[in-house]
Formats: structure tokens, C-alpha cells, sequence
């Protein structure tokens, strides 16, 4: 495909294109700002590839791929242009091994104390911390009076302290 008939010596090859004007192609892209040039070039090239079969003068096809690589690289440095301006995203900062540890020591620590609670007080306080319910959602959820939950939950904190001041060594 895209080969020249044998004896037409006027018709260019699209493969001899390739071979002939990619390298200038490519540093036109870069002159021009384009920061991936070969990827311009290429793109050039599939674009005339594409038309290759529907051109009337081939001989007119080295201004087509020059007009394609200069369009493209005009985008692509408007593109970057806009990116460029827009502010990054800063990534969270990583965590320490020595504050993942701790953390992990103490979520260890917590599940082991939450385990000693009932099973009311523990879904109480996980209503309550973990998901935010306020008392009235934790009520519904649980299908016990409001009441019952202010006063599960009181308990559930003395419980809570009391086993955390056991485990680690301290007092209430």
C-alpha cells in the first residue's frame, strides 16, 4: 500500500517519504517547541498515510506533512502552555515508617479494646465515629431510643478509657 506503480518514476513512495523527510520532520517539531517531536513526526505521518490513497499530486505531499507538523506543534505547545499554568496537584506527604508503625500499633490497640466491649457499646461508637451518624441515625440503625444510645455511648467511653489505661501501662 501507498507504493508507487513500477515506471512511474514521478510519483514518490510513501516508505521513501518516510525514510527521506521523518528526521526533518522530527526536528522541525522540536525547533517549533514541540516537547515529544518524534511523536509529532509520527502522527504527521499517519495523517498523510490515512489520505495517502485519496491524493491527487503527490508531489505536493512534503508541504502537507510541513503544514501537519507546524498545526501540531502550535497545539501541542498551546497545550502545554494552559498545563503549565494550571496548578499541580501536590501529593500528600508519605507518612514516616515510624508514624505508619505507631499508627498501626495503635489501631492494633484500639481494635483489642473495642473487642472487650459489648456488642451494643462497640456499634454504637463505630455509628458514631466511624460513620458519623448523629444520635438519632444511630437510633434508627440499631432500632433503640435515642436515650438508650447517649447512654450506651457514656458507657461505652468509661469502658473505653478504663481498657486503654489497663493496656497501656496507665491509669484512668
Amino acid at each position: 500500500m501507498g507504493e508507487s506503480v513500477p515506471g512511474d518514476l514521478g510519483t514518490p513512495t510513501f516508505h521513501g517519504l518516510f525514510r527521506e523527510y521523518f528526521g526533518q520532520m522530527t526536528r522541525l517539531a522540536h525547533l517549533l517547541g514541540a516537547d515529544d517531536a518524534e511523536n509529532v513526526a509520527q502522527e504527521a505521518f499517519v495523517k498523510l498515510h490515512q489520505r495517502w490513497d485519496t491524493l491527487t499530486d503527490h508531489t505536493r505531499v512534503v508541504g502537507y506533512l510541513r503544514t501537519t507538523v507546524v498545526n501540531m506543534s502550535r497545539s501541542r505547545t498551546r497545550h502545554l502552555r494552559v498545563v503549565r499554568r494550571t496548578p499541580q496537584e501536590r501529593p500528600p506527604d508519605e507518612l514516616s515508617a515510624e508514624v505508619r508503625a505507631v499508627a498501626n500499633w495503635e489501631h492494633q490497640q484500639l481494635r483489642a479494646v473495642l473487642e472487650k466491649l459489648s456488642r451494643r457499646q462497640r456499634e454504637v461508637l463505630v455509628l458514631r465515629y466511624w460513620l458519623d451518624l448523629s444520635t438519632a441515625g444511630i437510633a434508627e440503625t440499631l432500632g433503640i431510643s435515642p436515650g438508650t444510645v447517649k447512654a450506651t455511648t457514656h458507657h461505652a467511653m468509661e469502658n473505653l478509657r478504663k481498657h486503654l489505661g489497663d493496656d497501656l501501662g496507665g491509669e484512668r
